[in-house]
């Protein structure tokens, strides 16, 4: 829908390199707005604002990252929104990094990126490079301050109730589709519950569903998935999704949201990007989310590997 748009992100990303050349951070500053917010990653990374502050970020992050190359693997857009899949490979400190990554990119009226945000597991990067999940940017614990602000882009659910911000009501069939099987898996109350029948019904018979990428389990096949629906269901409540953003095309669907629900008796608010690719038929064949699995076991208090079997496929 945003051609535009995603030529603007596009050219943005590619300037940081091809993995020989090193960043042109002029080139990359000169696509963000003056007053631009870049949130290194979410829920809970530091937020750079401006141009000069941006600048020197980048500055900042040459001294340590080089090699950087950046493979987009899926896009969708609107007039003021873009979100991209992508792998981003580099070397840091002397390591190299293969990271599964999703961001978003809102547009201002004059073409320029006016606020952008990464969302990947926080453990697998912490992993990679050998980092404390609690300190991947190297910018945590420093004080709010000109060019640095710590408060969240988007306000994190505190019930089950909803945000306080508006919500985005759905654009075309496809993301109505969408919502509607959001809508299924609760609306927050400590009443409701998955309606299993009818979320199976919106997938497809040989759908999958990564719990989490790039290490979440792949579920397979209606009998799969309604059996790991069940067995979520035995442990967590309260669920509300809650779509912040959301873009589209006739087979792709991609949500920013910041959800709601209770796990293992825990209030465990979390945001992502959520990615569902669709067959012919309109359903659901392919489903994935990008969370940041570092932010939710601090929340739920269980490690993901103990939280999730690894289920055979």
């Amino acid at each position: 829908m945003g051609a535009q748009q995603e030529t603007i992100v596009r050219d943005m990303l590619s300037a940081w390199g091809d993995g020989n050349r090193p960043p042109d951070i002029e080139r990359v500053v000169s696509f963000f707005a003056e007053d631009a917010r870049w949130t290194l990653y979410m829920p809970d990374g530091p937020t750079v604002v401006g141009r000069a502050a941006i600048r020197a970020e980048l500055t900042r992050q040459a001294t340590y990252v080089e090699q950087v190359e950046t493979e987009i693997t899926l896009i969708a857009s609107s007039e003021d929104m873009v979100m991209a899949e992508r792998r981003d490979r580099f070397v840091r400190n002397g390591r190299s990094i293969d990271r599964s990554i999703a961001g978003a990119f809102e547009i201002d009226t004059e073409g320029r990126i006016a606020a952008w945000r990464d969302y990947f597991d926080g453990l697998d990067f912490a992993g990679q490079a050998a980092v404390s999940p609690d300190l991947m940017s190297g910018l945590e614990g420093t004080p709010t301050s000109a060019g640095l602000d710590t408060r969240p882009p988007i306000p994190e659910a505190t019930d089950g109730s909803g945000l306080p911000v508006a919500l985005h009501p759905p654009q075309g069939v496809e993301q109505a589709f969408i919502e509607a099987f959001c809508d299924a898996w609760g609306d927050g109350t400590a009443t409701s519950r998955p309606d299993v029948d009818r979320i199976i019904a919106m997938m497809a018979p040989d759908a999958e569903w990564r719990l989490w990428v790039p290490g979440g389990p792949l579920v397979q096949g209606r009998d799969a998935l309604r059996a790991e629906i069940n067995r979520q269901i035995a442990y967590s409540g309260h669920n509300k999704c809650n779509t912040v953003h959301a873009v589209s095309n006739t087979r792709v669907v991609i949500q920013e949201r910041s959800d709601w629900a209770v796990l293992l008796g825990r209030p465990c608010p979390h945001q992502m990007i959520a990615i569902y690719e669709l067959d012919d038929d309109g359903l659901i064949i392919r489903w994935r989310e990008y969370i940041n699995m570092a932010d939710l076991d601090r929340k739920r208090g269980v490690k993901a590997e103990v939280a999730h079997v690894q289920i055979d496929h």
